[in-house]
């Protein structure tokens, strides 16, 4: 099922699928609303470590970018037959760059936010013992969660 699927799938590609899947495990497994914390993760990461992140994303964002491109050439298969091998070739190589790297930018989302969410906690003033616990990850969820702004109190005719 992992081949297919680390989580349930709850997106129309696969490639989302992955992505959303490092938010579920973080989510069931220490509380820790991704989407929240990450902000403030990126802001304490070292230099290598963004480094790193930033080009998988890149390496992603080539990917598709490559995928996108057969999608204009498509239409030339018409006119012209060898469009066709052009398309089938940047498909095909697109598609497979696409998992390689969604996997890749994946893994090092979920690696990053379980090494740095304790020196997260620690900057916080929450100090965090031993593992990382569900409590610990509700708290900082909690902690970093912007609350609305308040209910301006009824107009008094006067």
């Amino acid at each position: 099922m992992t081949r297919i699927a680390p989580e349930e799938p709850r997106r129309p590609t696969w490639s989302g699928d992955r992505i959303n899947a490092v938010a579920v495990r973080l989510e069931r497994d220490h509380h820790l609303d991704l989407a929240t914390v990450w902000p403030h993760v990126w802001l304490i990461l070292p230099e290598e470590t963004r480094t790193q992140i930033t080009t998988a994303r890149q390496n992603l964002t080539r990917a598709t970018t490559l995928t996108a491109w057969a999608l204009l050439y498509l239409p030339l298969t018409v006119w012209w037959w060898p469009a066709s091998l052009i398309t089938t070739t940047l498909i095909l190589t697109g598609w497979a760059r696409t998992r390689t790297t969604t996997d890749t930018y994946a893994l090092l989302l979920e690696a990053t936010a379980c090494l740095h969410i304790r020196s997260l906690a620690d900057h916080l003033g929450l100090d965090p013992t031993g593992p990382l616990t569900p409590e610990t990850g509700d708290a900082l969820t909690r902690h970093l969660t912007p609350t609305p702004p308040p209910i301006p109190p009824p107009h008094v005719a006067g």
